[in-house]
């Protein structure tokens, strides 16, 4: 038998994943060319030809000994080039000696929560939210708090207050945000950073925020935030999966400040986490080809067509949604209150494939990636028209 909290938690698991299954059977059925899916943000633009240039170059002339073990934090070089990266985008003096290297943003997370959390410590987690959040949160034997966004996305802080207690040992945001596309302004980080001083000095505790950023260059409109500017107690969490296009070779990083309190202890168990937690280290191959490279941007004009496009499908469709500033999600309103009715018609009436807002936490919406191609983002047009009249 498997675990009960396992089996418990499969019945729970990802809508996501169902819908793009569920994409699978209709492509067998119908064809893939007629059947639209945006149910999975899987990056769709290729990592930059410096890569490839990288790559070739160690396949010719390897390093001996370079599939070895590595140093659990990561190869120095990588850190290196990691901290260089931040500090340039956020103008912080983040130093190779407080970055460790992960399996992706999702193996920073989990090692972030494992090296802080006791038994019965409380996360925040702001609704609507990424799914595997909370199995994040449980794999650290903590309990997830839930608190929603405004309508508009946006931090609301009269429930922040009712979701707070001196239990609270994290909040995890996640900037840009999934499903939403929202981007939470540098004034509400500020306003967020004193909110959370004042509840440490209150309760004589330490609020950890967890900042996931692994959309950090898919911002669109300007205005990037600057949450070394804004936030005292930051773990930065981010990877090369979406600004790279490098989703499956799982390269992440987590990051303090050098002047973070007790950063020597902080560091040492992000270590000792990375290592115990299974993952050892990053791929190492991955780790030596960014190191190398002349600079870790990428331009990302094709993701903001694309996101141009779909808001012009959405509008003419007669949906109603908030305008997504970054990432490679929107989350419109569903036309009904039933938005897995709504996910099933789509699916099983216009081989569309979208994901209910219920597995984010937020019903009565549903979450559309555009990282698709253009061509499926225009042939969509008819379809989706056709979907909301459906409902009228």
């Amino acid at each position: 038998m498997i675990a009960k909290e396992i089996e418990q938690n499969l019945t729970q698991s990802s809508w996501i994943r169902k819908m793009f299954e569920e994409g699978q059977r209709l492509k067998s059925i119908h064809g893939t060319e007629n059947v639209f899916d945006f149910s999975l943000g899987n990056p769709i633009i290729d990592p930059p030809a410096s890569y490839f240039e990288q790559l070739r170059a160690y396949a010719n002339a390897p390093i001996p000994g370079g599939h070895s073990y590595i140093p659990n934090q990561g190869l120095p070089e990588a850190r290196q080039k990691v901290a260089e990266h931040m500090n340039g985008r956020f103008n912080t003096n983040i130093t190779a000696q407080t970055v460790t290297m992960t399996s992706g943003a999702a193996g920073a997370l989990n090692v972030a929560l494992k090296s802080i959390m006791n038994p019965g410590d409380e996360v925040i987690i702001f609704t609507p939210y990424f799914a595997e959040y909370k199995f994040y949160v449980g794999n650290a034997n903590g309990v997830t708090v839930y608190c929603p966004l405004a309508e508009d996305f946006t931090f609301d802080f009269n429930e922040l207050e009712k979701a707070i207690s001196p239990k609270t040992k994290a909040i995890i945001l996640n900037n840009p945000h999934n499903p939403t596309g929202q981007l939470i302004p540098q004034s509400d980080l500020e306003r967020l950073n004193q909110y959370l001083v004042a509840k440490e000095q209150e309760w004589g505790t330490e609020i950890h925020v967890l900042y996931d950023d692994p959309y950090s260059q898919l911002i669109y409109d300007g205005n990037v935030p600057n949450p070394f500017a804004a936030i005292e107690r930051l773990f930065y969490i981010s990877s090369f999966s979406k600004d790279l296009g490098l989703a499956g070779e799982r390269l992440g990083y987590l990051a303090i400040r050098p002047d973070f309190p007790s950063v020597e202890q902080y560091m040492a168990a992000f270590v000792f986490a990375n290592r115990t937690l299974g993952f050892g280290n990053a791929t190492v191959t991955v780790q030596r080809m960014i190191s190398k490279m002349d600079t870790l941007t990428q331009e990302q004009h094709e993701y903001k067509k694309r996101r141009d496009a779909m808001v012009q499908v959405l509008e003419d469709a007669g949906f109603e949604f908030v305008y997504p500033k970054g990432g490679f999600f929107i989350f419109p309103k569903s036309p009904i209150a039933d938005d897995t009715k709504f996910c099933q018609v789509a699916a099983e009436e216009f081989q569309l494939l979208v994901v209910p807002g219920i597995g984010f936490g937020r019903a009565g919406h549903f979450r559309l990636s555009y990282s698709v191609s253009m061509e499926q983002i225009e042939r969509s047009a008819p379809v989706l028209k056709k979907l909301k009249s459906y409902f009228s």
